[in-house]
């Protein structure tokens, strides 16, 4: 029978959460940024015709998404393979998961903006 007090959780399992809700904001802002910030640098590619901003933005994202999948991959390992009928343990492993596939999602939407870089000149 659960406890009619919810227990105050421990300072590792306050980072625990910090870390796992980083690695799901970060992959989110990454796409937002390669898009947006790619968008405004086109306008400047056109006019220098020089790719490297794109690159500049296009690998800095890229940063981003990897340290948010190192950060989801970490914690998973930390977690192992808890119960997920455990409330509080269920909930950190899906933040996990969910991380890691956000971080592949945004790597996808990263390496698109890329591509168009690479396919298209200045001036297209």
């Amino acid at each position: 029978m659960p406890d009619a007090y919810p227990v105050e959780p421990t300072y590792e399992q306050r980072q625990l959460d910090r870390r796992l809700l980083l690695s799901l904001m970060l992959p989110i802002a990454a796409a937002g940024i390669n898009t947006i910030v790619g968008f405004t640098v086109a306008h400047w590619i056109v006019i220098t015709a020089s790719k490297r901003t794109g690159y500049v933005v296009s690998g800095g994202c890229l940063i981003l998404c990897a340290a948010a999948a190192l950060l989801a991959s970490g914690a998973y390992r930390q977690l192992g393979q808890g119960d997920d009928a455990e409330p509080e343990q269920g909930r950190r492993i899906f933040m996990a998961k969910l991380g890691l596939m956000l971080s592949a999602l945004a790597t996808v939407v990263v390496i698109a903006g890329t591509l168009v870089l690479v396919t298209l000149g200045p001036s297209d």
